[in-house]
């Protein structure tokens, strides 16, 4: 626990092995089936977005349309509460779930953003954890980090004009800080924990196989959030969607 934590701090992720074991992995993708059926029943491009071949590629904010006891109690998981515990608060608050399924083949790129973006979480205590129900890897558009980039901050994003994630951190103000490139390697119930201002993204699924994934995303339940920023950042996401 304790090379983890400090690794989290000095990185800005860890990944932490086996948080769930192959008859939840099962579990869970059944109840995936359920809520793409859920988000598409909704018709609301914030909830999810489809790949060329119209397969779903993200979903959002599943516990707006959905409620989930099986999401629920994942995120009880004790070996994961323990560490964001241990790097967070005792005091923790749930406050999203979402599925990154990246269909083989056509399964879209994420471009290089900072979650806290979207989040605006203004102590900056919050992380995201990424649940793996298949490997990933670079080739199959598995999460890169940029490591140690949450010492910066926040910096400056733009518009990215790409479906699930809205923005993207502007190159030009960190080319030169040459920030190492991670892409870590996730089995099947490895999952992986990022600092929510850590800056990450990933590429296209080239591969023959899905990869899958459940992202819940924690904060200290006392911190605030910045409403002025968040409905800043609302309009511009309301902007965007009406092009797509």
């Amino acid at each position: 626990m304790k090379n983890n934590v400090v690794n989290f701090n000095k990185n800005g992720f860890v990944i932490l092995k086996n948080v769930i074991n192959k008859k939840e992995v099962h579990s869970l993708f059944k109840e995936i089936e359920i809520i793409k059926k859920e988000a598409l029943k909704t018709k609301n491009k914030r909830y999810f977005h489809l790949t060329s071949d119209h397969r779903i590629n993200t979903i959002h904010n599943i516990q707006k349309f959905y409620k989930s006891k099986k999401l629920l109690r994942l995120s009880k998981n004790q070996k994961i509460l323990k560490f964001l515990k241990s790097v967070l608060s005792k005091n923790i608050f749930v406050r999203n779930f979402e599925f990154f399924l990246k269909p083989a083949k056509t399964g879209m790129a994420s471009p290089p953003h900072q979650d806290n973006f979207f989040w605006n979480i203004a102590d900056s205590k919050a992380a995201n954890v990424w649940i793996a129900l298949s490997n990933s890897n670079k080739k199959n558009g598995g999460i890169y980090y940029l490591k140690g980039s949450q010492k910066l901050g926040m910096v400056d994003n733009k518009p990215s004009q790409m479906k699930g994630t809205s923005q993207k951190v502007e190159f030009k103000k960190i080319r030169k800080k040459n920030f190492k490139k991670i892409f870590p390697n996730l089995k099947m119930g490895d999952c992986l924990v990022h600092h929510c201002e850590i800056i990450h993204g990933s590429y296209k699924n080239q591969s023959k196989s899905d990869r899958v994934g459940i992202a819940i995303s924690y904060k200290n339940k006392l911190s605030k959030i910045n409403f002025s920023k968040k409905k800043e950042y609302e309009k511009k996401l309301n902007k965007f969607l009406k092009t797509i």
